[in-house]
């Protein structure tokens, strides 16, 4: 490496000297003259061109440095400068400026500020705002403080109100921005830039005060003592007192001593509240306004005015008083009764809505019709309580209205006004739009006639023509018409349905016995019960007495089956009605489905009637139609007609059985049977043409029949000496018909021949005594009186006997065969036949023992200790005369 060149002395003290004077250069300049200093020096000492080079890199940092702080400390210069300037301009600043923190402490303020606040606002330090303002004024000013905080807000103006050195009070608009921080950790500060407000001057306060007195109403004002401070010409022309008598006086001092305490409490209510006061008030009018007033007007020489006292508070919000301002309406109000006294009086109902058709008023012909007060219909919408009617719109309310309004001005039409109760009354309605001169729309006008006793004379005569009037219930037209359409849906759809046919039982009884009276009350109870579920799917009709038929839809036969058992028992929950305590009504239901049993209205009834009446044949509550029931109602119908005139052509006969003792097998009298000797068909048995009998009706006729002729067949036998007056004849009857009022009374009246019921026996079953047919005791009770015997037959079969044994005339017990056949060899036969006679010895009964057929039965039968019997084993039922030939002493 080649030597370093070498650096004279001269060269090197000239490069010191410029350096030690060089102080009016920059700073880059001086570090380069530096580093040249010492470049020289390095090279003086032999360095070779390696540390050279390093060193001159270190010398280009350096100067690159010593550039970028020589920038910053011109900028520091100038922002020194700037900040002077700004420091000047706050402190020349002619608007007042403050700097505060957080806890409202002073940290800095202006000249202006100084003047505005005075001298020593700014040596209270810490305390300046908070001695300056009020308590609700800080509030507000905190408040502002934290909102200048929130990201984005711009300026926010506060008014306030300051106190002075002086003790005076300053308004003034306070701006408020947040301060820079000189460091993210200093404390908040925020600017305070004021506003003051200017005040009034003499010409400004001149016409405020020219304007207060031309108004036209009485106004005044009271401080916080309640003292007068402000009042304008009016209120002195009401009061009829002159300025100095008012300003600066108490109400007291000046108004009648009422008026003035009622103005005092509510000026101290006011201004306890901080909340206006609205009444109204009469006056009596000042002798120069009752000339003015209109002569002959009732009540001219009295003003009825509107009141107002409202609070008054200062810029700062603190109340300073209370403003009253009287409103003279006497006229207004006159006015506005005769319009009242038009619409409250006028006979058409009206309505007035706003434009939204919310209701605002309606007179009382509205009321009456809607039901609702005045209360209760303001505010509601008027489509909530009027749908329209008319054709084109069936179902309710529809847009038409409004869109007729909206482009017509007016809508009229046939509406449905829904009552308070429910009901719903058709009127015609005429809807107008109202509007003031400029045109703009005020609300409407609805005016309504009530078309209810026209609607309600059409309601009738479709209501006589499709309804039964009893229950309610559609009749047999209505059924008709909802049958067809049920089978053309049917038909298009493929889906069934099912008629079922219900007639109710012992219907009669209670209608022949009771009266009609509650017969119907009977039919309305049984009709409400089987309206339950009614619906779509559920149509029920009373077609007649007490039959009714019930449509389900979508059912077939088990679901129909299912359905009327469900509705039986429903139907026989307990009932009162008069002279029937806890009756339980029953029936009978017939079934036929669609298309399974016929696809007809004319086929599924008959069908359904025919399962019905197969159902009261064989003691079924519910029968589903089968085609062996058509060939068994044909039967039957021949029966029934046959039987209707078999009395009066003299077809019936009676047939005698003996009653024996059993201890020595001798008559004591017998049972009379019915048979009917049918033309070409001989005789037939009771068991089959009875029940029929029972359905058609004819049981009256056949038992008084029977009655008569067994009873004359007695007497006959005791006038000829045949039977003794122990003789004992004993007769079926039917419970239903000794119900019949009267009853009693023909069967009295059939014993001519003067022999009284003494010896006459009456036999009902336990099954007719368990129905509880009203009025048979009461008729059988009548009976026994003339010597009437009651036997209970086929007693032990039944199910209610014992609860009968007490309240009956029951004088024999007939215990059925069922329990006399083979008792000599069933144990459990004989315990109960020992049981019935027990009981019946302990009452006081008679026993007879039925279908005794051998000698053990009749054995064993008197060994237990029963009474009498009656059988194949003495005799079967023989015809008057056989009887008479075998069992009575001669023939007649």
């Amino acid at each position: 490496m080649s030597p370093p060149p070498s650096v004279s002395a001269p060269t090197i003290d000239a490069d010191r000297a410029e350096l030690a004077g060089g102080f009016g250069h920059d700073l880059v300049t001086l570090t380069d003259m530096q580093f040249r200093l010492v470049e020289q020096q390095l090279i003086a000492a032999g360095l070779d061109e390696t540390t050279l080079l390093g060193f001159n890199r270190l010398r280009l940092g350096v100067a690159e440095q010593a550039a970028a702080l020589s920038e910053l400390i011109d900028e520091g210069e100038r922002q020194q400068e700037a900040l002077d300037e700004l420091r000047t301009l706050l402190r020349n600043a002619p608007l007042p400026v403050l700097r505060i923190d957080a806890h409202l402490a002073l940290q800095h303020s202006n000249e202006a500020a100084r003047r505005f606040l005075g001298e020593s606002f700014e040596r209270n330090g810490g305390a300046a705002l908070r001695r300056a303002l009020t308590r609700a004024q800080i509030v507000r000013l905190m408040a502002a403080l934290t909102q200048a905080d929130e990201p984005e807000t711009g300026e926010i103006v506060v008014p306030l109100m300051f106190r002075t050195d002086a003790g005076q009070q300053c308004g003034a608009q306070a701006s408020v921005l947040r301060a820079r921080k000189p460091h993210p950790d200093s404390p908040n500060a925020w600017w305070l830039m004021l506003q003051p407000e200017q005040v009034p001057g003499a010409a400004d306060a001149d016409l405020m005060r020219l304007l207060f007195d031309a108004f036209p109403d009485p106004v005044s004002v009271t401080n916080t003592e309640g003292r007068i401070t402000l009042a304008n010409r009016a209120y002195l022309r009401q009061t009829g007192r002159a300025e100095a008598e008012v300003i600066g006086r108490m109400p007291k001092e000046f108004l009648p001593l009422i008026e003035a305490l009622h103005a005092t409490q509510l000026d101290t209510r006011v201004r306890a509240t901080q909340t206006a006061v609205t009444f109204e008030q009469t006056r009596r009018r000042l002798p120069e306004e009752v000339m003015m007033a209109t002569e002959g007007v009732i009540g001219a020489n009295w003003q009825r005015h509107q009141t107002e006292k409202r609070p008054l508070f200062d810029v700062s919000g603190q109340l300073i008083g209370v403003v009253t301002q009287s409103h003279d309406v006497t006229e207004e109000l006159r006015a506005r009764e005769l319009a009242e006294m038009v619409f409250d009086q006028s006979t058409e109902a009206i309505v007035l809505t706003d434009p939204d058709l919310r209701i605002l008023r309606a007179n009382a012909a509205f009321e009456q019709i809607a039901g609702f007060a005045h209360a209760q219909l303001a505010g509601r919408m008027i489509e909530g309580l009027v749908a329209t009617a008319g054709p084109s719109d069936p179902t309710g309310t529809s847009r038409t209205l409004r869109t007729e309004l909206r482009e017509r001005g007016s809508w009229r039409g046939e509406v449905a006004v829904r009552s308070s109760e429910g009901e719903t009354i058709i009127c015609w309605s005429r809807i107008t739009r109202l509007a003031d001169s400029a045109g703009r729309m005020l609300g409407h006008v609805a005016m309504f006639a009530d078309l209810t006793p026209l609607r309600q004379a059409q309601a009738d005569n479709l209501r006589l023509a499709n309804y039964d009037l009893l229950t309610g219930l559609p009749n047999r037209n209505m059924l008709a018409e909802r049958i067809d359409a049920w089978i053309r849906l049917a038909g298009g759809s493929g889906r069934v349905f099912a008629v079922l046919f219900i007639d109710l039982d012992q219907f009669k009884a209670v209608n022949d016995t009771l009266g009609h009276e509650t017969g119907d009350l009977l039919l309305s109870a049984v009709a409400q019960r089987l309206r339950i579920g009614e619906g779509t799917d559920h149509f029920i009709a009373r077609i007649g007495g007490d039959e009714f038929v019930l449509l389900l839809g979508d059912a077939g036969a088990a679901e129909a089956l299912a359905h009327a058992q469900a509705l039986l028992e429903a139907l026989a929950a307990p009932i009162d009605l008069p002279g029937l305590h806890q009756y339980r009504p029953a029936a009978t239901v017939g079934i036929a489905c669609f298309g399974a049993h016929g696809d007809s209205r004319d086929v599924l009834l008959r069908n359904a009637d025919l399962a019905m009446y197969a159902g009261k044949i064989q003691r079924h509550r519910v029968m589903v139609y089968e085609p062996e029931m058509g060939i068994e109602a044909a039967r039957e119908l021949d029966l029934r007609n046959a039987l209707a005139g078999a009395v009066e052509r003299g077809e019936m006969v009676l047939h005698f059985q003996p009653l024996f003792g059993l201890g020595d097998r001798v008559p004591r009298g017998c049972e009379a049977l019915i048979r009917w000797n049918r033309p070409g068909r001989g005789l037939i048995s009771p068991g089959e043409f009875l029940p029929v009998a029972q359905r058609a009706g004819l049981m009256p006729a056949l038992d008084r029949w029977v009655f008569s002729e067994a009873l004359a067949t007695m007497c006959r036998w005791r006038k000829s000496g045949l039977v003794g007056l122990d003789w004992l004849m004993s007769i079926n009857q039917t419970a239903a018909d000794l119900a019949a009022p009267d009853w009693a009374d023909v069967l009295m009246g059939c014993h001519g021949c003067g022999c009284g019921c003494a010896g006459l026996q009456i036999e009902l079953t336990e099954e007719q005594l368990a129905d509880r047919v009203p009025g048979a005791v009461a008729a059988l009770e009548r009976l026994r009186a003339q010597g009437l015997r009651l036997a209970i037959d086929d007693f032990g079969t039944g199910y209610s006997s014992l609860a009968y044994l007490a309240r009956l005339p029951v004088s024999m017990l007939k215990i059925d065969a069922h329990f006399v056949r083979g008792i000599e060899a069933d144990h459990n036969a004989r315990l109960i036949v020992e049981a019935i006679t027990g009981l019946a010895k302990r009452f006081g009964y008679a026993t007879l023992a039925e279908g005794i057929e051998t000698e053990a039965e009749a054995a064993v039968l008197a060994e237990i200790g029963c009474d009498m019997g009656q059988g194949f084993l003495m005799a079967p039922p023989l015809s008057r005369q056989a009887f008479e030939a075998r069992f009575l002493r001669s023939g007649l």
